[in-house]
């Protein structure tokens, strides 16, 4: 006989709907909650997690599936559940509250508050009786319940207090003083102190390793702009072993969430589109350093899981896979001896994969490669042809089987800056490759976003599900879907992607843009929140501040005079001064951009006119392909380029001449004569 529904029953977010038959009267965040907490004069307990989260799932099979929890909760508190993916502005408010009691953070994110919002205390996951050193959830209820009775003033008091602090801590004043050059050569050092030699990748954690691609790619970089070895041995490696760890999906594709052991043997195996994002662009952007064609196959293998299994027919990606599937964590993923021998019986596949009878996880086996003792940057890892061959046919046999298990659980939702790091990956692949489908797909998921999630004002909304778009947009995902409308204009001469570009950064100007210099998480107009934040930590995906300097970086050296976007530039980066001087680790995307803004530019803009599209492709290719991460480009047709002359000041007074085409190479915005050949203008570049 099935629970009656409660009030999560009429929601779109997965996560949300996980728990819609809980006996928890649970509201979704809104008016109706936040006045029955007033009008009856009782905390609000705010339950954050998202679809794919493992501690959600047990915190609700323990307590909120529980009827004499439910029956507590339900008579002294209003229950509030919230899909932080959905709402990340809301998640970070009360993460933010959590850490500054002094408690670390993570999900579930279980806070009380008071009728008016503001937090009161708070933990992640409580378990049902007193363990792990851990309060039981009913306990805690009972002494927040009795607090609320007997200690009112002084709850209300240290609220009133923790918010104003929260508020403080937003707005803090900007000195104007940018960071200095040597920031970035300090953080390629703190890097050298936490890689692991020999597993590589860093150690950061005490326990588990993230896939650390944004660190991938700024140390990528940094060799390419220093001509610093070591740099790029650590990104090699780390690549390597990521792929061949049991983090990696040796079968299917894709990267997982973290390790939970550093040698990324054992994974938490949920599956996010972030992760996999980033994890292409940090791949491309080797591939593109060393021409190891190794790093093309991993791409390969990722986009092809996306397609397959993260694709939906609306044209959008999927937002994660769980790990857990008939209520055991990686039970899709993992294989007995006996069962993969039936499937794959060549010892060499099995020993490639070190299966054995005895296992390496719970007496089965996560499948993964032998490099231990190896650095591949120094001796490389190289497959013959034929094993590799023999490999794939393996790996078409195993997925062929694995389909016919329980699959874990997918979350469909669509969320906008999510989707559009896909994009970017896809975008930033096909530059190095060439691969057409690359860019077709990014442009199929370009335009569902442009459809069901952008505005004609410019506007953006985060999230999409079953024909419904909701939430106003957050920064990131402003950020993230500025930035591929400005690629796909540079790669394709797209102009109305240059123009839906143009009003979303318009839009995000006037209406998240701090009188401080960096940008707010949340949209001016947005009233349910008690604090606007700041942020600029490089988390599970690039900060929306972060991606801002990339974007504002290939915009000035366009010239795009609208706004002093360098200044703006300066600020957000003296803005988060003390963060890049002592914690840079924890920013690699944005010293990422620091360190494109303190290296010389040079600029190459080509203006055709009447040429094959092939020729002009060729073009393309050449300049996608060269090493210089601050090279700045644009290629475009003659008459584009008259209709942009007023806005980027790359292209004033510049044309095709009387050859049909001109290169024009600059450097900071001082240029040499224009050539009209590939060669000299090459030779030009690389001085």
């Amino acid at each position: 006989m099935s629970k009656k529904p409660n009030r999560l029953v009429h929601e779109k977010s997965p996560y949300l709907l996980q728990h819609a038959h809980n006996p928890v009267d649970w509201f979704p965040w809104g008016m109706e909650a936040f006045e029955k907490a007033q009008k009856e004069d009782k905390i609000i307990l705010l339950s954050i997690g998202y679809s794919t989260c493992h501690w959600c799932h047990v915190m609700e099979r323990e307590s909120f599936e529980d009827d004499s929890t439910a029956e507590v909760l339900n008579r002294d508190f209003v229950c509030i559940k919230l899909d932080r993916e959905e709402r990340p502005d809301i998640d970070k408010i009360y993460m933010d509250a959590l850490h500054a009691m002094g408690t670390q953070g993570g999900w579930p994110l279980n806070l009380f508050l008071t009728p008016t919002k503001e937090p009161i205390l708070g933990g992640t996951y409580f378990p049902p009786e007193n363990r792990y050193g851990k309060r039981s959830f009913k306990e805690v209820l009972r002494l927040v319940s009795e607090a609320w009775k007997n200690q009112r003033e002084e709850l209300l008091t240290a609220a009133s207090d923790l918010t104003q602090y929260l508020r403080e801590n937003e707005t803090r004043p900007n000195e104007g003083k940018v960071p200095g050059k040597e920031i970035i050569e300090k953080n390629f050092e703190r890097y050298l102190q936490v890689y692991d030699k020999e597993f590589f990748g860093f150690k950061t954690n005490s326990v588990n390793k993230f896939p650390p691609s944004m660190a991938l790619r700024f140390l990528t970089e940094f060799y390419l702009l220093k001509k610093e070895p070591r740099a790029l041995e650590m990104a090699f490696n780390t690549a390597y072993a990521m792929k061949f760890g049991g983090i990696y999906d040796q079968v299917g594709g894709g990267i997982c969430r973290y390790a939970t052991d550093h040698e990324w043997l054992v994974p938490h195996f949920e599956k996010m589109l972030y992760d996999n994002s980033l994890f292409v662009e940090a791949l491309s952007v080797l591939y593109r350093a060393t021409g190891e064609v190794f790093f093309l196959d991993v791409i390969r293998e990722i986009v092809s899981y996306i397609r397959r299994d993260m694709t939906l027919e609306s044209g959008g990606i999927a937002s994660a896979e769980d790990a857990d599937s008939e209520g055991e964590e990686g039970k899709f993923y993992l294989w007995n001896h006996s069962e993969f021998n039936q499937i794959v019986s060549e010892e060499d596949i099995q020993g490639f994969w070190n299966v054995t009878e005895e296992g390496n996880f719970e007496h089965k086996n996560i499948l993964n490669v032998y490099w231990r003792g190896k650095n591949p940057y120094i001796e490389g890892i190289h497959l013959t042809q034929e094993f590799s061959e023999k490999l794939e046919k393996a790996k078409d046999r195993l997925l062929t089987h694995r389909r016919n298990r329980i699959r874990p659980l997918r979350d469909d939702k669509i969320l906008t800056s999510w989707n559009c790091l896909w994009i970017r990956a896809l975008l930033n692949a096909y530059e190095v490759s060439g691969e057409y489908e690359y860019l077709n797909d990014a442009k199929k998921n370009y335009q569902f976003i442009c459809k069901e999630l952008v505005s004609s004002d410019g506007s953006i909304l985060r999230r999409f599900r079953e024909g419904e778009a909701k939430y106003f947009g957050t920064l990131p995902d402003y950020a993230e879907f500025i930035w591929v409308s400005f690629k796909l204009f540079q790669l394709e001469e797209d102009m109305e992607a240059y123009q839906i570009g143009i009003k979303s950064l318009e839009y995000l100007i006037s209406n998240f843009e701090s009188k401080v210099g960096p940008f707010y998480e949340s949209f001016h107009g947005n009233e349910d929140l008690i604090v606007r934040t700041i942020e600029g930590y490089d988390g599970v995906e690039p900060s929306g501040n972060s991606t801002i300097l990339h974007l504002f970086h290939l915009l000035h050296f366009w010239g795009f005079n609208k706004w002093n976007l360098g200044k703006k530039a300066d600020l957000i980066f003296a803005y988060f001064l003390p963060e890049l001087t002592q914690n840079s680790l924890s920013y690699p995307s944005m010293i990422s951009a620091f360190q494109k803004f303190q290296y010389p530019s040079k600029e190459v803009l080509v203006v055709y006119r009447d040429k094959e599209a092939l020729e002009i492709q060729t073009i393309k290719t050449k300049l996608a392909s060269l090493k210089d991460p601050n090279l700045v480009w644009l290629v475009i047709e003659e008459s584009k380029a008259k209709a942009l002359t007023k806005e980027l000041e790359l292209l004033s007074g510049r044309g095709a001449g009387s050859s049909g085409i001109l290169y024009y190479v600059c450097r900071n915005f001082s240029c040499e004569l224009p050539k009209d050949n590939w060669e000299e203008t090459l030779t030009l570049i690389q001085q």
